[in-house]
């Protein structure tokens, strides 16, 4: 093979995997059943408008779990949403970001089992818990949110 058949080659494994990514990325909010009597969907990597307009659409009381930088940009879409909005979750290794913010409709977890365990303290019917990510490691956060949510939906 020459060397021009080995680069094309290589051009076109890097493009079929670039596209792979972008259609991972490219995701729909998904339904996982009932968790404490709550609606239970996860969203990674939404887009803000279109989640703000779901959220928007829900019909019950919402529990959020978010990034900070998710949870600002969709309420920067639509401020309203705070009434729906019974508490948010926000998933954080950087408390920093945080830290300055005014607010306490919010609490703080490092991890997505802390999340739900705060949750099971409100078990609020009937409600919405929504999950939704979009920082960079989705796929780790994703995944551990389904195995937890899968733990607990069998016991």
């Amino acid at each position: 093979m020459s060397e021009k058949e080995i680069e094309k080659i290589e051009e076109t494994i890097v493009q079929a995997r670039k596209e792979g990514l972008l259609k991972v990325t490219d995701t729909s909010m998904q339904s996982h059943g009932k968790l404490w009597g709550m609606d239970v969907f996860s969203w990674i990597n939404p887009k803000p408008n279109v989640l703000s307009e779901t959220m928007k659409s829900f019909p019950f009381p919402i529990i959020w779990i978010a990034s900070y930088q998710e949870r600002d940009e969709v309420l920067q879409l639509n401020i309203d949403l705070i009434e729906k909005i019974h508490h948010t979750i926000l998933l954080e290794n950087e408390i920093e970001l945080v830290a300055n913010s005014s607010s306490n409709d919010f609490s703080i977890v490092f991890k997505v089992s802390e999340a739900f365990h705060r949750i099971e303290k409100m078990k609020i019917k009937p409600s919405i818990l929504l999950f939704s990510y979009s920082k960079s490691d989705w796929e780790f956060q994703r995944k551990q949110f389904n195995d937890y949510l899968t733990l607990l939906q069998v016991k």
